[in-house]
């Protein structure tokens, strides 16, 4: 989400979610598409949120994570596959803007998709305390460092697992399953191939708006893609740090530094180039 609508513009002129939020049963009202969530595995330990919020669905307070496949018509897969980690600084799951809608155009290019539902910090419930916390949070973005969520590592890995070995019942090849990640879901993909076995099972790896001021230390080394915009405060904080530290020990990267855009721009439309990332991704996966 767009820096979330630039810190919630301003509390959402101080009405402090009345118009700016509205709670949502889960995905089946998100879309047409009915969205069938594929449990990880980790017992619940609360009732998760979900909001429309500045025309964008959200999920927070996550405990149950899942994973929602979103597949190719009939005939028309290419037996690859992508899990899709949305963003939201751990604090909730851009689920449509970085989820359901990057998967939706990846289906129909013919990739398998899977959108992970991963766990997130707990928010307060009471939507006025929330949308404080969350105006503070994205004020800061790019003057400190984003705090590691283990949980959301942990249950990408578990997707990729699940990914690789149900392959065979999907028509898939095991070998070929790629990682998208968005801002916190990047950062979540950096740790998966710093610390996790599991990090081997990508065959690729996107990472969209990640934090750029730090070297991935250790791991394997996939194809990556890589894309942020220049007026992104993480691209200010950080330049090319990230960017550097890879090319130093693997030439596999596409990069993507877009003129305008700002943190978030997803699958939105700004008006700016930053508009293209989601073809240009697909044609890079295409050639891969």
């Amino acid at each position: 989400m767009n820096l979330l609508k630039t810190a919630l513009l301003p509390l959402a002129a101080l009405t402090l979610g009345a118009s700016a939020t509205a709670q949502l049963p889960p995905p089946e009202t998100i879309s047409p598409v009915r969205r069938t969530a594929v449990p990880l595995g980790v017992p619940c330990a609360g009732a998760e949120q979900w909001e429309r919020m500045f025309e964008q669905v959200n999920v927070r307070n996550v405990t149950c994570p899942a994973v929602y496949p979103v597949l190719p018509r009939p005939g028309k897969s290419n037996g690859k596959s992508v899990i899709v980690v949305p963003g939201g600084g751990y604090q909730f799951v851009s689920i449509e803007q970085e989820g359901f809608r990057v998967a939706d155009a990846l289906a129909a290019r013919g990739y398998s998709a899977f959108v992970l539902k991963y766990r997130t910090a707990e928010t307060p419930r009471d939507n006025a305390a929330y949308m404080a916390k969350q105006a503070l949070l994205f004020s800061s973005l790019g003057k400190r460092e984003l705090a590691d969520h283990p949980p959301a590592v942990d249950d990408l890995a578990a997707a990729l697992r699940m990914v690789r070995d149900e392959a065979g019942q999907r028509a898939l090849d095991p070998a070929q399953i790629g990682v998208i990640g968005f801002s916190a879901g990047a950062r979540s993909a950096i740790r998966l191939l710093e610390g996790r076995d599991e990090g081997a099972l990508a065959d690729n790896i996107a990472l969209i708006y990640p934090p750029m001021g730090h070297a991935v230390n250790g791991g394997p080394r996939p194809p990556l893609f890589l894309a942020i915009a220049v007026d992104d405060p993480l691209f200010k904080q950080g330049r090319l740090g990230l960017l550097s530290a890879w090319l130093a020990e693997s030439p596999k990267a596409e990069f993507h530094l877009y003129s305008a855009g700002s943190h978030g721009f997803g699958m939105g439309t700004k008006g700016t180039t930053s508009d293209l990332w989601i073809d240009q991704y697909i044609a890079w996966l295409d050639r891969h």
